[in-house]
């Protein structure tokens, strides 16, 4: 692979997925009457058809087309308010909310009816912190849709966050009273309005509303244990112990609640011998499940050592007495291989995963814990066997076929590294994303540098198809802007592409001395040489040889020849420390070349000038 990318199961720790939201239904453009001359029946037509064609690329996921042709429909038709809205809620799903707000705002302008448009631009208000915006937007949908129960939770949010809390409270209670009979909604909403009491430092009422939720449910031990944990934070210990024996007396609260009651409590005080003492008793009661008796053993290390990952050694054997003691209970086994891996006890941790993986495969847990384990021991033929096995039970994990993949790569099977990638593709779920875009850039890469004479154009569809699922991808946009650049097509969209890539990693050495290199091509020196200077100062010592050839040509551009030598010299050092031997003799070629014009330019310098006449003049 190119020096553009790192060793390939490196990209396997990365995990995060971008969500993608398809536009409402029915969504049409409207040329309204008002719109500006441009708009004229042609440019109309014209703005419909990138409408709708934009529509049809975001519904199949190609979000890059569907950016460039819902832009150039806006450009047409820059106050129709369905190619706002639809444009707008593209750059939303792309977290670009800054430059979706206009676009929202527009659209609620011209039709401030629909429920539609006034929802996304309540979402792009909070988005952007504009809450007192954003209220008076859920406001009037409030007054539109009065029995809405969503719109009502919303706006105890947002006059919360407005700091009117008491309407939030009066709101929470009103939504109360409709889920009476729903004890989990009824205790999400009990939790909020607790919340705003608090704020508010009523107490009464706080504890008025633990009261009011045991009333109602009194099956559910719920209620009471927190109410006497909010006795503990409010550091209220003499009542915490009438308050645990009254609920014992009334079978209100099990024994193994009441001793984990007091081990907060014991926590909150500061006695942790006591509470650790009291918890290692508790480790054994079946009451209580093992990952409540997990927390409490993180928090109580987290009030001793102020570590939040890592628990302190002092409580490990604890831990371990929990696996052993629940060994089924596979989220505190998870939570115990993590420790391990935080201590890079990669070994122990993936002793400890492994045979699990046997009897729960299902468990897509256990494969991820496992996997970053072998990672972790920097073991390559362990990866690539994790992630095989894995593949049979948990085929959507994109990490996995590129772990496949960076094997075969190793062994110079281009052919298998492709198959399994081309794969990853088609199994992995969702179509877009970082996963995605990882899968189609790195088979573009390959295609583009293994691949043979036909198979090259190929490369870009991938690469493309790589900007579609991620735009935001900014090794994909680098690597496709290079591969444009190298073979000296399409510079423009090459320079765009680069662009991009700089925006989204500033100080990426590779990434400057691709766009360095693009405005080289395009006969922009001076700027070239700016971002070529930046390039290598970022790459420092792990400056490549291709960094300093392009700086040299740039300087010959400049007609620099004296310091262009010594950049090409660092070239062809670089060249061999990378064992790239074919490079490293072209850039020697390219300095004898250099210094034979050098000489002959020296020569002509130094010669008689002569002199010259007018052939049309007499002696």
């Amino acid at each position: 692979m190119s020096r553009r990318k790192q060793r390939l199961y490196i990209l396997c720790t990365l995990g995060l997925v971008l969500g993608f939201t398809p536009l409402c239904a029915g969504a049409t453009p409207r040329i309204s009457a008002g719109t500006p001359p441009t708009d004229s029946l042609d440019a109309r037509a014209k703005a419909s058809e990138f409408f709708y064609k934009g529509t049809l690329a975001q519904r199949v996921d190609k979000t890059q087309e569907a950016l460039d042709l819902l832009r150039r429909a806006h450009t047409l038709a820059p106050q129709d308010p369905a190619i706002a809205f639809a444009l707008g809620q593209l750059y939303m799903n792309m977290e670009r909310q800054t430059e979706a707000l206009p676009l929202i705002e527009t659209a609620y302008r011209s039709d401030s009816t629909n429920i539609a448009y006034a929802e996304a631009l309540s979402s792009a208000y909070v988005a952007l912190e504009r809450m007192q915006d954003a209220l008076h937007v859920n406001e009037y949908l409030g007054k539109v849709s009065p029995d809405d129960v969503d719109i009502k939770y919303r706006l105890v949010q947002l006059y919360a966050r407005t700091g009117n809390l008491d309407k939030a409270i009066r709101l929470a209670s009103e939504l109360q009273l409709r889920f009476r009979s729903h004890p989990e909604a009824y205790a999400r909403l009990t939790q909020m309005k607790i919340q705003l009491l608090k704020m508010k430092h009523d107490t009464k009422a706080v504890e008025a509303e633990y009261k009011e939720q045991a009333r109602l449910f009194p099956e559910e031990r719920q209620p009471y244990y927190d109410f006497i944990l909010y006795l503990i934070q409010s550091k209220r210990y003499k009542e915490v112990e009438k308050q645990l024996s009254e609920d014992l007396r009334k079978k209100n609260i099990r024994e193994g609640d009441a001793v984990a009651l007091r081990v907060h409590s014991l926590i909150a005080q500061g006695a942790y011998d006591r509470a650790e003492q009291m918890l290692s008793n508790l480790n054994k009661d079946r009451q209580i499940s093992a990952s409540e008796k997990f927390v409490l053993w993180a928090l109580l290390s987290k009030s001793v050592s102020g570590e939040e990952k890592l628990l302190s050694e002092r409580y490990m054997p604890y831990i371990k007495e929990l696996v052993d003691l629940y060994p089924d209970e596979l989220e505190v086994l998870r939570s115990y291989a993590r420790l391990l891996r935080y201590r890079e006890q990669y070994t122990d941790a993936i002793a400890l995963l492994r045979p699990k993986t046997k009897l729960h495969p299902e468990d897509a847990g256990l494969w991820d814990e496992l996997f970053q384990d072998a990672i972790g021991v920097s073991d390559e033929d362990l990866i690539v066997e994790v992630a095989r096995e894995a593949l049979h039970f948990v085929p959507e994990d994109w990490r996995y076929y590129i772990a496949l993949a960076s094997g075969d790569f190793a062994k110079e099977q281009y052919d298998d590294a492709k198959r399994i990638l081309e794969k990853g593709v088609e199994s992995i779920s969702p179509q877009t994303g970082i996963g995605a875009a990882k899968l189609y850039g790195l088979l573009a890469d390959l295609y583009a540098e293994k691949g043979n004479a036909e198979e090259q154009p190929k490369a870009d569809s991938l690469y493309q198809r790589a900007i579609e699922a991620n735009p935001q991808d900014a090794d994909v946009l680098n690597n496709y802007a290079y591969r444009l650049a190298k073979t000296g097509r399409e510079l423009a969209l090459a320079e765009r592409y680069a662009g991009q890539a700089i925006k989204l990693r500033p100080k990426a050495a590779h990434i400057l001395d691709t766009y360095a290199y693009i405005l080289y091509l395009r006969g922009n020196y001076t700027l070239a040489k700016l971002y070529q200077k930046n390039a290598l100062d970022e790459a420092g010592e792990e400056a490549s040889g291709d960094m300093y050839e392009h700086m040299g040509d740039i300087l010959l551009a400049l007609g620099d020849q004296e310091e262009a030598l010594n950049y090409l010299a660092k070239a062809a050092i670089g060249y061999e420390s990378q064992g790239k031997s074919d490079e490293k003799a072209k850039v020697e070629v390219k300095i004898l070349r250099v210094r034979d014009l050098s000489k002959s330019s020296t020569r002509e310098s130094n010669s008689p000038k002569p002199i010259k006449t007018d052939p049309n003049k007499q002696r």
